[in-house]
């Protein structure tokens, strides 16, 4: 069992002796939403890592670490930065669930937030952010465990959630900035595999509609004979002219479905801000938090996976 998956479950049994006053109904759907958000983002990342190796074969092998590398370690790195959310709404969910006195919810509350930075990523690319980040946690878990009330307390642990969100954006601005760039890098390849013989595909076809012209102005068989053979050698060079097409073609197709798919994640990022930031709301008002957006978004994350998958 891992550390986090061994964290998060000693922090939801030691949050279950405790009671927040909400029903349970209240905070479920948001820690289930934070679920779908997290299994979108990581389904985004593996569909992308498989474009990443692709283009780590178009290019010769060196010392220095390679774009697919990268891509990996900030892509942990954003995963983590997921897991703070979900372990952050988990907790949430299950202190809602327990049953005790208001000071001792926003106490256990604020000690999980606390908890929570020690999720955070702290090497690779991620380090100075990750220690930023794993501050100012344990700085907002300190303010939420003077509170007695647990809307109070979900409204002092918002900024701090922000600011992971902050830094989940820029990882997944970088992300689709490493993507770009290996889909261009296979762009290349291609156009260096098939690009002679392309040129050579325009001049045929464009020699042929001049012989072609020629032709109907003065028949004779030898502009005949030199259209056929002309037809001949474009007819011969047609099915890997056809295969550059298609592959072209598919390539832009999963280029866009790709962008698309991280413009999405960032979306679900927000979402998830926007719905935390009602939650204290909901909390004081005893319903459901709306996290209608979040799971919309999640399933449009998926769609675009799918989407790209099966190109």
């Amino acid at each position: 069992m891992s550390k986090l998956m061994k964290s998060k479950i000693f922090t939801f049994l030691v949050l279950a002796i405790f009671f927040t006053g909400c029903a349970v109904s209240d905070l479920e759907p948001f820690a289930d939403a934070t679920v779908e958000l997290r299994r979108a983002v990581i389904e985004s990342g593996a569909v992308t890592a498989e474009t990443m190796a692709a283009a780590e074969k178009t290019k010769p092998s060196g010392t220095a670490e390679s774009d697919a590398e990268k891509f990996v370690d900030i892509w942990q790195d954003r995963v983590k930065l997921v897991d703070v959310l979900l372990g952050y709404s988990d907790a949430l969910a299950g202190v809602a669930a327990a049953g005790a006195e208001a000071g001792q919810t926003t106490e256990m509350l604020g000690n999980s937030v606390m908890k929570l930075a020690g999720i955070v990523p702290v090497t690779g690319s991620a380090v100075e952010a990750g220690v930023q980040l794993g501050q100012i946690l344990i700085r907002a878990g300190i303010q939420i465990k003077t509170h007695r009330n647990l809307g109070q307390a979900v409204g002092d642990a918002h900024p701090a959630l922000t600011e992971v969100a902050k830094y989940l954006e820029a990882d997944l601005n970088d992300l689709r900035l490493l993507y770009v760039k290996a889909s261009q890098d296979i762009e290349n390849t291609l156009d260096e595999t098939y690009g002679k013989r392309e040129s050579q595909h325009k001049k045929l076809l464009s020699k042929r509609d001049e012989l072609r012209e020629k032709m109907l102005k003065t028949l004779n068989d030898t502009n005949i004979e030199q259209v056929k053979k002309i037809e001949e050698l474009i007819a011969y060079m047609e099915p890997e002219h056809q295969e550059y097409k298609k592959m072209y073609v598919e390539l832009l197709q999963k280029r866009t479905a790709t962008i698309y798919m991280f413009n999405k994640a960032k979306v679900g990022v927000r979402a998830w801000v926007q719905a935390h930031e009602e939650l204290k709301l909901a909390i004081e008002q005893n319903r459901r938090p709306n996290v209608r957006l979040i799971l919309s978004t999640a399933q449009e994350i998926k769609d675009a996976v799918d989407r790209i998958r099966n190109q």
